[in-house]
C-alpha cells in the first residue's frame, strides 16, 4: 500500500534469466512427486493426508531435501575440482592451447563476488603453455624524435641493455672528448689554423702595400669578443687620419681640395679592394672551419666505430645496429653538442681546475642514449594478469607530457597491462571494459591487429591525442573476458566482429548437480577454507547445512550452487557464531543461525509487509469462500532480497456483445504490467475458445485485476490463479480463500513451473501464522515445482503438525477441483450455461 511504491518490482515469476518470466519448460523442472493415484492416504508422522482428488498433497519429505553429515577428502581443492564441469574446461583448453589469432576466451557463468578469483585459480591449475616473448625497449627515433624506435631483445635482457646503452654513452663522450682534445689531434688543428692565418696575414699585408703606394693605410680593429675589423684610412704627414678631420685639414687651409679628392678616390678603389679580400678570407675561414670538422668527424667516426663494435657484439639485433648507425650519424652532425665543446682547441691543454667555470658546469645529457624499458620478463612463469581498473591508460598504457615544457621523449612512455600481461594472459570483466569510455572499440582493433599503440587518450573526445607516437608492439596475448550470462551471444547479435575475437565461450553453470562427489566438493572447499583461514573446525552436520543452502540458492534440491564466495560468507559467520558461543565445532545450530542473521539484516521490506498486512491496510483473506477471488502468490524483490507477497486477485464477468466480448486486464490498460504478464492473460481467453468456443460467440467481458497493486507485475506465474478466478466469476461457483495457488498454464489446461516457490510458500505461511494457523489452509504450486522444494524447517514443522498443507496440482482441473470441492468439468459445465445465457441476453433472444 503506502510502502509498496519502494520495496521493489514485484513479480509472478522468479529469479534468474531463465526464469526471469516466472515459468519455465516441464522438461527442465525434474521428476515430478510420486503419484498417488486417485488421491492421498492417511500418512504417518503427524502429517495430514486427505483425499484430494486430482491433486497430490505433499509429505514434510517431498518438501525439502536434507543432506546427510558430510565428511572432506582431505585434498585441497582446486578451481577445476569445485566447479566439475567438464564442457566449459574443454573449451578453456581449447582456447588456452592454440595459439592463433582470435583465440581469446569469454567466460560466463561465474556468478558471484569470487569469480575472478576462480578464474585465476583455473589458470594456475590448467598450467598452460606460453610463450615467452622477447623484453621491449624504446630509444630515441634521431630522424623523428616524436617517433620513438621499438627494440626487441632476448627475454629478460631488457635492463642489461639499458645499463649497457647509458654506459655507452658515458663512454663515447668520455672516450670523444679525449680524442678530441689529445695533443696530436690539438696540433693537427693548431697546424691547418696557422696555414690559414698566414694566407690570410699575407693577403692582408698585399692590401696594406698597396694602400701605402696610393697615400692610405689599412687599419685593423679587433672588438673584445675576439672579432675583427678593418678599414682604409687617408695618411697626412705619415698619420692616418679620419674624413672628418681630413675635411678640416682642407678648410684651415693646411690641405689643398685636390689633394683630398685624390685621396678620397684612391680609398674607394681600396674599400672595393677590402671586400674582395674579406670576401677571400671568409671563404678561407668556412674551408678552414669544414676542414677541422672533417678532421674532428672523422676522429669521432673511429672511435664510434671501436665503441659500437663492441656494443654490437653483445646485442646483435638487426634493430640494435640500425640504431647504432643513426647515433653515430647525429652525434656526428652535433659532435660539438655531444661533448660540450666550449674550448679552443687550439690553445694549450689547460688542467681540470684552470678550466672556466661555465665549461666544467656544461655537461652534456645522455638523453639520445637512454632506453625506456615497457616491457621484460625476469622469471619463466607464464604472467597472469587481472585488471581490476581497466581505464584507457591503465589497459593500454600512455604518455605523460613533461612538466618542464620540454618535448616528451620514450622515458615519458608508460605502459598498460596489455604489455605486461604479453606472452601470458589479462583478466578483464566485461562490464568494466564496456564502462569505460573509448576502451571497448580500442581493445577490439588492439587485438585484431595485434598490434599496441601507447599514446595519450583524450577522455572527452575518446581519441588518442598527443605529439608523441611511438612505434607500434606486436602483442602476443590471450584476453580472458568475465562477463554475465547472456553477454556473450547480446554483443554476438550486436557486432559480428566480436566471434572472430573471442572464438572461445567457456560457459559454466551456476550449479551442479546433488551427488556424492559434488558434496565432497563443498567438504573439501569448507575445510580448506578452515585451514587457510584458521576458522573454527566444522562438524559433519555443518557442512551438511550450508550444502542446504547452497540448494536452496539454486533454486532446486536437486541443484547446488558454484558461487563459492558466499558459502565461504556463510561458513565464516557460522564460525563467528561458533566463538562467540564457546563451543569447540561449527554446528549446524551455528550455521542455521547465521543464515538467518543474514537475511534479517535486509528483511525489512519483508517486515514492513507484514506489518501492512497485520494492521488491514493489505485485504486478503485467509477463511471463508468467495465468488470470483483467489489469493495469489508473487515474488517481491527488492534488490538484496526476494521474499513472497500473498496478493488478491479479483474478476467480476458479464454480458457483453459480440464486438467488445473478452477480457480486461487493468493492469494492462494503466502500463502497470509487463509483456510476459500480458501474454499470459491472453491466454485465460485462449483457454476459455478451447472449453465452450464451439458453442458460439463468448458475448462476456470480464475483468481481472491484482488489488492494492501499485508498483507493477511481470511475470505469468499468476495466470492460474487469474484463470480460477475468471470461471469461478462466470460459473458463480466460490473458491476457498484457505489457500493460495502460484503457476502458469496454457491454452491446453496444463500447469507449468514457475520460480521462487519456496519463498511464495513461506510468505503465505508467515501471514496464515500471524492469523493462526486453522489446520485447513495451505498453498497449490505446479507438480513441475516439487523437485525445488526447500522449505524452512518452520513450515515443516506446521506440515508434520498438520497445521498446513502444500498441494501439487497438475492440470486446471486439479486446481479447480481442489478450490471449489466440485469436480471440474461441473464446474465448468456451469461456465457453459452461464456464456449460453449471457449469448441468448446479447442476441436478444
Amino acid at each position: 500500500m503506502r510502502r509498496m511504491g519502494k520495496m521493489g518490482n514485484l513479480r509472478g515469476g522468479g529469479k534468474g534469466s531463465a526464469r526471469s518470466a516466472g515459468s519455465r519448460s516441464t522438461g527442465a523442472s525434474g521428476k515430478p512427486a510420486m503419484a498417488r493415484g486417485g488421491g492421498a492416504k492417511g500418512g504417518t508422522g503427524g502429517a495430514r493426508r486427505a483425499e484430494v482428488v486430482g491433486a497430490q498433497l505433499l509429505l514434510p519429505a517431498d518438501l525439502r531435501w536434507n543432506c546427510p553429515p558430510l565428511r572432506p577428502s582431505g585434498k585441497a581443492p582446486t578451481a577445476e575440482f569445485l566447479l566439475g564441469q567438464d564442457r566449459p574446461m574443454a573449451a578453456l583448453r581449447t582456447g588456452l592451447s592454440i595459439h592463433a589469432a582470435g583465440y581469446n576466451l569469454f567466460v560466463s557463468g561465474l556468478i558471484g563476488s569470487g569469480r575472478t578469483a576462480v578464474v585465476e585459480m583455473l589458470l594456475r591449475d590448467i598450467q598452460p603453455v606460453c610463450r615467452r616473448v622477447p623484453d621491449r625497449v624504446f630509444v630515441h627515433n634521431f630522424a623523428e624524435p616524436n617517433r620513438p624506435v621499438l627494440v626487441s631483445l632476448p627475454a629478460g635482457r631488457a635492463v642489461a641493455f639499458r645499463d649497457e646503452l647509458q654506459d655507452l654513452g658515458r663512454g663515447l663522450h668520455t672516450a670523444l672528448q679525449a680524442a678530441l682534445r689529445s695533443r696530436p689531434h690539438r696540433m693537427s688543428r693548431r697546424v691547418v689554423r696557422r696555414a690559414s692565418a698566414g694566407r690570410e696575414r699575407r693577403i692582408m699585408e698585399a692590401l696594406q702595400r698597396q694602400a701605402q703606394k696610393q697615400g692610405c693605410s689599412l687599419v685593423r680593429f679587433h672588438a673584445q669578443n675576439g672579432a675583427s675589423t678593418a678599414d682604409i684610412y687617408p695618411v697626412v704627414e705619415g698619420e692616418p687620419i679620419t674624413l672628418d678631420a681630413l675635411s678640416a685639414l682642407v678648410i684651415e687651409g693646411k690641405l689643398r681640395e685636390a689633394e683630398k679628392d685624390r685621396l678620397l678616390r684612391h680609398r674607394d678603389q681600396l674599400l672595393e679592394r677590402l671586400d674582395e679580400v674579406n670576401e677571400r678570407i671568409q671563404e678561407e675561414q668556412a674551408r678552414i672551419d669544414g676542414e677541422l670538422r672533417a678532421m674532428d668527424r672523422q676522429l669521432a667516426w673511429k672511435v664510434l666505430r671501436a665503441h659500437q663494435k663492441e656494443f654490437v657484439k653483445r646485442w646483435p639485433q638487426p634493430e640494435v645496429a640500425d640504431w647504432l648507425d643513426a647515433a653515430g650519424e647525429f652525434v656526428e652532425r652535433h659532435l660539438s653538442q655531444f661533448v660540450a665543446l666550449e674550448l679552443d682547441l687550439d690553445e694549450e691543454t689547460k688542467g681540470e681546475d684552470e678550466k672556466p667555470e661555465q665549461e666544467r658546469d656544461n655537461q652534456p645529457k645522455f638523453v639520445e642514449f637512454q632506453a625506456k624499458i615497457v616491457k621484460t620478463s625476469v622469471t619463466d612463469a607464464c604472467p597472469v594478469v587481472i585488471e581490476t581498473n581497466p581505464t584507457f591508460g591503465n589497459l593500454f598504457g600512455t604518455v605523460t607530457p613533461p612538466t618542464d615544457g620540454t618535448p616528451p621523449g620514450p622515458q615519458h612512455i608508460h605502459p598498460g597491462s596489455l604489455l605486461r600481461a604479453e606472452g601470458g594472459y589479462l583478466v578483464l570483466r566485461c562490464l568494466d571494459v564496456l564502462r569505460e569510455n573509448g576502451v571497448w572499440p580500442h581493445l577490439k582493433r588492439t587485438l585484431q591487429t595485434g598490434k599496441l599503440e601507447i599514446r595519450e587518450f583524450d577522455q572527452g573526445a575518446a581519441a588518442q591525442t598527443g605529439a608523441l607516437q611511438p612505434a607500434a608492439i606486436p602483442l602476443d596475448i590471450k584476453v580472458l573476458l568475465i562477463g554475465e550470462p547472456g553477454v556473450y551471444e547480446t554483443l554476438a547479435a550486436e557486432d559480428a566482429q566480436f566471434p572472430q575475437i573471442f572464438k572461445i565461450h567457456a560457459e559454466f553453470d551456476s550449479t551442479i548437480a546433488v551427488e556424492p562427489k559434488n558434496l565432497t566438493r563443498y567438504a573439501d572447499y569448507l575445510q580448506w577454507l578452515v585451514d587457510t583461514e584458521k576458522l573454527r573446525p566444522m562438524h559433519g552436520t555443518a557442512m551438511a547445512a550450508i550444502a542446504e543452502y547452497g540448494a536452496r540458492a539454486a533454486g532446486r534440491r536437486d541443484r547446488l550452487i558454484t558461487r563459492y564466495s558466499e558459502l565461504g560468507d556463510v561458513a565464516r559467520e557460522a564460525a563467528h557464531l561458533c566463538e562467540q558461543a564457546g563451543a569447540r565445532k561449527v554446528l549446524r545450530e551455528h550455521v542455521e543461525q547465521a543464515i538467518t542473521m543474514q537475511r534479517q539484516r535486509h528483511d525489512l521490506p519483508q517486515e514492513l509487509t507484514e506489518r501492512d498486512y497485520a494492521a488491514g491496510y493489505m485485504r486478503l483473506s485467509t477463511a471463508g469462500d468467495v465468488v470470483g477471488q483467489i489469493n495469489a502468490l508473487t515474488v517481491l524483490n527488492t534488490g538484496t532480497i526476494e521474499f513472497g507477497r500473498p496478493c488478491r486477485i479479483t474478476c467480476n464477468s458479464g454480458v457483453s456483445v459480440p464486438q467488445r466480448s473478452g477480457l480486461v486486464n487493468i493492469e494492462g490498460l494503466v502500463n502497470l504490467s509487463g509483456p510476459i504478464h500480458d501474454k499470459g492473460v491472453m491466454i485465460l481467453e485462449g483457454f476459455l475458445l478451447q472449453e465452450v468456443g464451439n458453442d458460439g460467440p463468448l458475448c462476456m467481458q470480464a475483468t481481472i485485476c491484482f488489488e492494492q497493486l501499485y508498483n507493477g507485475v511481470e511475470g505469468d506465474s499468476a495466470s492460474l490463479a487469474q484463470l480460477l478466478a475468471l470461471l469461478s466469476s462466470i460459473s458463480g461457483v466460490p473458491l476457498k480463500q484457505v489457500l493460495a495457488i502460484t503457476g502458469s498454464v496454457n491454452q491446453k489446461g496444463e500447469v507449468q513451473a514457475v520460480a521462487g516457490v519456496n519463498e511464495k510458500i513461506e510468505g503465505f505461511f508467515r501471514l496464515c501464522r500471524a492469523r493462526q494457523l486453522s489446520g485447513r489452509q495451505g498453498v497449490v504450486l505446479p507438480r513441475a515445482n516439487v523437485g525445488d522444494l526447500m522449505l524452512d524447517h518452520e513450515v515443516l514443522d506446521a506440515v508434520r503438525k498438520g497445521e498446513f498443507a502444500v498441494y501439487s496440482v497438475g492440470s486446471v482441473a486439479d486446481a479447480l477441483a481442489l478450490f471449489t470441492d466440485m469436480p471440474a468439468h461441473e464446474v465448468l459445465q456451469r461456465v457453459r450455461e452461464t456464456l449460453c445465457r449471457f449469448r441468448q441476453i446479447a442476441m436478444g433472444e
